[in-house]
């Protein structure tokens, strides 16, 4: 099920995101929002996403459901509009020699995390 946040902007209009989650035993296995500047459009796109997202096999047509963490920051650094900056760069470079890169974006969880910051440390010390 959709969610509607309202929020105010900077420039004091008001924006409306949908929010639309989806969980399968439990586990969110997918999720995706959209800014509107109607309150109406927001609730129409979701429920026109949710429906199409409610088809047979829709989920396993997404272009990252079985996207790897290492695929995912190749992706985020060759479309980012902004050129990224020599530390990001590294940072990202780094991430992608862990174990942590090939694990499915949809299998990362918080012990990964902090197993990744772990051996992070622990390399950067020895």
């Amino acid at each position: 099920m959709a969610s509607i946040t309202t929020r105010k902007r900077s420039n004091g209009s008001t924006a409306h995101m949908a929010q639309i989650t989806i969980k399968r035993n439990g586990t969110i296995v997918h999720r995706e929002n959209k800014t509107f500047n109607r309150r109406q459009e927001a609730f129409a796109w979701a429920h026109e996403r949710e429906k199409a997202l409610k088809v047979p096999g829709a989920l396993d047509q997404l272009p990252n459901a079985h996207a790897t963490l290492a695929t995912a920051i190749d992706r985020y650094v060759s479309t980012s509009v902004k050129e990224i900056g020599r530390t990001k760069a590294q940072v990202l470079r780094t991430i992608k020699t862990f174990p942590i890169a090939d694990l499915l974006c949809s299998e990362i969880h918080s012990p990964d995390v902090i197993a990744l910051a772990t051996a992070r440390a622990i390399r950067e010390s020895g």
